[in-house]
């Protein structure tokens, strides 16, 4: 090869790693340039629900005292309640509240059934937003014949939204993270973590999710029991049909396309 090829292969070497380092400059200023702006959408929500109180464990409100810490912790859940109303005047689409204390995972839940996946990119405002929002499945229905909630979210790189789910996998984690609260506008609930499993998304036939709506009694008992099954650890909740369950999904990419599910059996005061 003459001088001149190797100087014009040089030279196009050059321009190609120039023209790549221009590329992935722009496009990691876009990135966080949309993270900035997810994280903004969110403060403002925040800020448009007011001073929101931390919800309080009702099991440290017993003993001495117990009466006047419960009716502390009533009020810290009508403040949390009146909060969430707050959201709502400002976008119907909110219908509730999913929360792990100890964690980043403290977000509206929106609900839009006719068109399901409508927040998946999109912030509270409505706007594009590459955080998207948690939402509820389209096929479920607060308080309406919907055993299992079902919650999307992403799972951030910036480690926001669900990116929290992965330590799941972890059964230390789970210990120090028992429950999750699911609120709705009109109550405070937790439920306590009954299973945590991942499945690939070529797995996840019509069959697993039928089964995983657990909207029959035999749907319901074949969901804990592929639980009980695939669970990365055994947790020592067991559901029963017919209590209220919810999970929470995300995506997951130890096995490339893939998506990790928290499964938790609501708490009964």
């Amino acid at each position: 090869m003459g001088r001149k090829a190797v100087g014009f292969l040089l030279v196009l070497l050059a321009l190609i790693s120039a023209i790549a380092a221009v590329w992935f400059g722009c496009s990691y200023y876009r990135t966080m340039e949309e993270y900035k702006r997810g994280n903004e959408d969110l403060n403002s929500l925040y800020e448009k629900m007011g001073g929101i109180p931390a919800p309080m464990d009702s099991d440290k409100t017993a003993g001495e005292g117990g009466k006047e810490q419960e009716a502390v912790r009533k009020q810290a859940e009508r403040l949390r309640l009146a909060g969430y109303r707050k959201l709502a005047e400002v976008n119907e689409d909110v219908i509730g509240w999913v929360r792990i204390e100890g964690t980043v995972v403290d977000y509206p839940v929106m609900h839009t059934p006719d068109q399901p996946d409508y927040y998946l990119k999109r912030g509270f405002d409505r706007e594009y937003s590459v955080y998207g929002m948690v939402y509820l499945d389209g096929g479920c229905w607060i308080g309406e014949g919907c055993p299992n909630y079902l919650l999307y979210g992403h799972h951030m790189k910036n480690g926001s939204m669900f990116a929290a789910l992965e330590e799941y996998a972890d059964k230390e984690y789970q210990k120090a993270h028992p429950i999750i609260g699911f609120d709705t506008l009109d109550e405070v609930s937790d439920y306590q973590v009954a299973g945590v499993f991942r499945i690939p998304a070529s797995e996840i036939s019509q069959e697993f999710a039928k089964m995983l709506a657990a909207r029959t009694e035999k749907d319901y008992k074949q969901l804990v029991a592929y639980m009980k099954t695939n669970s990365f650890y055994e947790t020592g909740v067991e559901p029963e049909w017919p209590q209220q369950l919810i999970t929470l999904t995300t995506c997951e990419y130890t096995e490339g396309d893939g998506r990790f599910l928290v499964v938790a059996r609501r708490v009964e005061e």
